[in-house]
């Protein structure tokens, strides 16, 4: 997991869910992160992610945005919760909430997804380059937290 902050690229919408219906029609991949193929780990250290998005997304009509945490997963040890900031640029504080998710149920072998809705203003309001910065934040104690990490992050658009 390492000290310090770790920097990625990365794409957005989450909220905890069962199988995802991202890919269901009418609806539009924006961006993706997936730590070239090594996925996105996720530790004591709070975690900054940059999702670059289609140049087209900070401009078309207001609809459903959707972030993804895809596959989830994480070992036998003990998890705290995480927080979704969305850190808009030249804000002052941490972020604004876009959600939290945990690893209840989830061991070894098993992976799961999360998503949430994001304000269809989000993008509009973005200037180029069309980029989402989130943070992920440990809500709970990380002094005796195993490894977790997920697959990738995606912003989806219907």
């Amino acid at each position: 997991m390492g000290s310090g902050k770790h920097f990625a690229c990365a794409a957005l919408a989450l909220a905890l869910s069962g199988p995802s219906q991202a890919d269901a029609a009418g609806m539009r991949l924006l961006g993706r992160y997936d730590g070239n193929g090594r996925g996105v780990e996720i530790g004591a250290d709070a975690v900054h992610i940059a999702i670059p998005l289609d140049a087209r997304a900070c401009h078309g009509p207001g609809r459903r945005v959707t972030l993804y945490l895809r596959g989830l997963r994480a070992d036998e040890g003990p998890h705290p919760g995480y927080r979704v900031l969305l850190v808009r640029r030249g804000a002052r504080a941490s972020g604004e909430p876009v959600g939290e998710f945990n690893f209840y149920g989830i061991g070894p072998g098993v992976r799961r997804d999360a998503s949430f809705d994001l304000a269809p203003e989000l993008l509009a309001s973005r200037r180029e380059p069309c980029i989402v910065r989130l943070l992920l934040q440990a809500a709970g104690p990380v002094a005796n937290a195993g490894r977790a990490a997920m697959d990738s992050m995606e912003i989806w658009r219907e």
